[in-house]
């Protein structure tokens, strides 16, 4: 009764939420009741905004609210979308916790990078697109999905633009640079308006300055890859942002053993760890104050750096980032589990990195 969709920002699991609903829309006699949850930042409104939704007739009263939102629902068969659940996860739970208890016919499908951490859910990892081998077969774009997106997205913005065999491979390159994940792949297209794919690649190092195209009706989180990013690490504990930043320096899959080589604080150095603290969100709250470009990057933080000391404070930071879609988790040939930073971000973890001195060696 209970799925969400988990993945990383800007993989497109609010685009197929929505889809889910309306395909499924016949099979709820009480309709489904859609909740926006993006930009809410205060958990009462939580509740107040699922109230709407789900059409009860009179305010909420103070006392009880989730008593009230159960009883009008009781008999009711609907399916109820909480859309961005991942900054607002105690309240969101709480609300879904009690309907499920509370009712039988309500299906709640959730929306988050976060799962909710209840007994009854069942999680769909979102995965970005595949994108083919640039070298290999191409001859069909419209097998490829990374590509077919691509393409449309630039004959909005470039009318007449079609793949071609002299694009195709360097579309495919872009796509594989930019994990197929939609949102980065949208931004780059947007781009075309002034630059050409090869032009694109050769500037990609530079990602995040670069992609920060979208328009003012986009959602703040998903006007620059940047916003998405640090939107995620905004998220994540002081020593989540710390294993985040270190776990950057591994370019491919790695195992919890690596994790916690690269990952925990040195006996020369422990206590003074890497200072990355809540950098990307303060650099976010600047920015929307009109005190800082916010493509700039996340900036130095004030904060104490988190101490790593033991291979059990990596794991619980690892499993945090994975509960959170920062790491990618894989099942290895051999049974064990691996781990994957996206390139994109990967390489803001790099840049968390870097600004101390030392810490990437």
């Amino acid at each position: 009764r209970l799925v969400t969709l988990t993945g990383p920002g800007g993989v497109g699991k609010t685009r197929l939420a929505w889809r889910l609903a309306a395909r499924a829309e016949r099979a709820f006699p009480d309709g489904v009741r859609l909740v926006h949850l993006s930009d809410l930042h205060d958990p009462a409104l939580v509740l107040t905004a699922a109230a709407e939704a789900l059409g009860l007739p009179d305010p909420l009263p103070a006392r009880a609210p989730l008593d009230a939102i159960v009883r009008h629902v009781r008999d009711r068969r609907l399916l109820l979308v909480l859309d961005n659940c991942e900054h607002l996860l105690p309240t969101c739970a709480d609300l879904v916790a009690a309907l499920l208890r509370g009712t039988t016919g309500v299906r709640i499908l959730a929306t988050s990078r976060h799962r909710l951490a209840l007994t009854e859910e069942h999680l769909l990892e979102v995965r970005p697109l595949p994108v083919p081998d640039p070298d290999g077969d191409l001859s069909d774009p419209a097998a490829h999905p990374a590509l077919a997106l691509f393409a449309d997205r630039a004959a909005a913005v470039v009318p007449g633009f079609t793949l071609s065999p002299a694009n195709r491979a360097s579309v495919a390159r872009l796509c594989h640079r930019l994990d197929g994940l939609p949102l980065a792949i949208e931004l780059a297209a947007v781009r075309l308006r002034v630059l050409g794919v090869d032009q694109l690649l050769e500037r990609l190092d530079d990602r995040y300055r670069l992609l920060a195209a979208a328009g003012p009706g986009v959602q703040p989180r998903h006007r620059t890859l940047r916003a998405a990013v640090d939107w995620s690490h905004d998220l994540c504990t002081p020593e989540e942002r710390s294993v985040w930043a270190r776990a950057s320096v591994l370019t491919g899959s790695f195992d919890l053993e690596t994790a916690e080589s690269v990952c925990a604080d040195a006996e020369t150095d422990a206590g003074t760890g890497i200072g990355i603290g809540t950098g990307g969100a303060s650099a976010v709250a600047v920015a929307h104050s009109g005190g800082a470009d916010k493509d700039l990057g996340p900036g130095p933080s004030t904060d104490p750096a988190p101490s790593l000391r033991t291979p059990y404070d990596v794991l619980e930071a690892v499993a945090g980032l994975v509960d959170k879609s920062v790491l990618t988790r894989e099942e290895h040939w051999s049974g064990t589990v691996r781990y994957r930073l996206l390139d994109g971000l990967r390489h803001y973890g790099l840049d968390l990195l870097r600004r101390t001195p030392g810490a990437e060696a």
